[in-house]
């Protein structure tokens, strides 16, 4: 069986193209490497999302939460009873591992659950993986230990240990003040030389007050040198010292699978990871691959679910009149021959 679409990513952008292509007829599958939204599984347990319910909504269909910015289970549910609803077509534990170009189609090596391979065809692809998958590096010794931790979810395991965030946006921020408030002994280490700015207005009052009173060290215009197993080596602006630490909390940020996309073909900027592709149509530079969601926005954090989530509907709406064309042109081709 050939489809119509594959859609690589099952998060909230990749579930909203499903439902594009599922409006306009289209055969196709959604390939998920997790399980649905895996992206948001992998948030903070207590979130509340600083986007209200109605700027996440897919497909049109309602999102109420109790309060006006839901929960991370709240937003679980919501999307489950999409896919359900809708009957979405999605196989999830799908891992894509290679992306072979045919002369008339796409042929996808995807390893389950169990590490069986599975190959899926389709005329067109739609890579909606987003960029919660691949954290950011700092390239430095000492990264690959285990102390070293990429994602947050809870605090309560930290309790009455030494703890170093590394980053200054509101996932460090965030992580900073609920590991203080579990009773971990926090080091928040950033780049910049404020905590205060680009954050949310909601973060801002408590790391402010956790700071200034001295219950977060805060040690600005640092960066990481290296990261042994009871401590961590820093170059500050006052010099180099050493912080002892047990756990390292990296949250620099997250970026699209250059790999994935390079070895297709795709061309990126490489400062911004940005992938190229038409602002119009969403197509890559490689014919017949389109991307959607916030892996468009490479690592400049401008393109959010917010967004998005529309992407899939023009995508949808330009594979469905090149697939009306393909036909029309096929037809004539038939007609000339008989």
């Amino acid at each position: 069986m050939i489809y119509d679409v594959i859609v690589i990513g099952g998060g909230p952008c990749g579930l909203a193209t499903g439902l594009a292509l599922q409006e306009q007829g289209l055969n196709y599958v959604i390939l998920e490497k997790g399980g649905i939204v895996n992206s948001i599984v992998n948030c903070p347990l207590n979130i509340r999302f600083y986007s209200t319910s109605d700027r996440l909504e897919i497909g049109g269909m309602p999102f109420l939460s109790k309060e006006e910015r839901p929960t991370r289970q709240e937003l679980m549910k919501y999307y489950q009873s999409v896919v359900s609803r809708q009957s979405l077509e999605i196989k999830c534990f799908h891992n894509v591992a290679k992306i072979i170009k045919e002369p008339e189609h796409f042929t996808l090596q995807t390893i389950n659950q169990h590490g069986n391979s599975i190959h899926y065809q389709a005329k067109m692809l739609v890579i909606a993986t987003g960029i919660f998958d691949h954290p950011r590096q700092l390239n430095i010794e000492g990264e690959e230990l285990p102390k070293v931790i990429h994602y947050y979810q809870e605090g309560h395991h930290y309790y009455g240990q030494r703890v170093m965030v590394v980053g200054g946006k509101n996932s460090a921020i965030e992580a900073a003040i609920d590991l203080y408030r579990n009773g971990a002994k926090v080091t928040l280490v950033h780049r910049g030389e404020s905590a205060y700015h680009g954050i949310k207005p909601t973060l801002l009052m408590d790391i402010r007050n956790f700071i200034e009173k001295g219950k977060i060290e805060f040690l600005p215009q640092s960066n990481v040198l290296r990261i042994a197993e009871d401590s961590v080596l820093l170059a500050t602006a006052k010099g180099t010292v050493s912080v002892e630490n047990d756990f390292v909390f990296q949250l620099i940020g997250y970026q699209p699978d250059s790999i994935l996309l390079k070895n297709i073909g795709i061309e990126m900027d490489e400062s911004t990871l940005v992938p190229m592709f038409d602002k119009d149509t969403y197509e890559t530079n490689i014919e017949n691959i389109f991307l959607a969601g916030v892996v468009t926005g490479g690592t400049t954090n401008k393109v959010y679910i917010e967004d998005g989530r529309f992407h899939g509907a023009k995508i949808a709406e330009v594979i469905k009149k090149r697939f009306r064309r393909m036909n029309i042109g096929e037809n004539q081709r038939l007609k000339k021959e008989s």
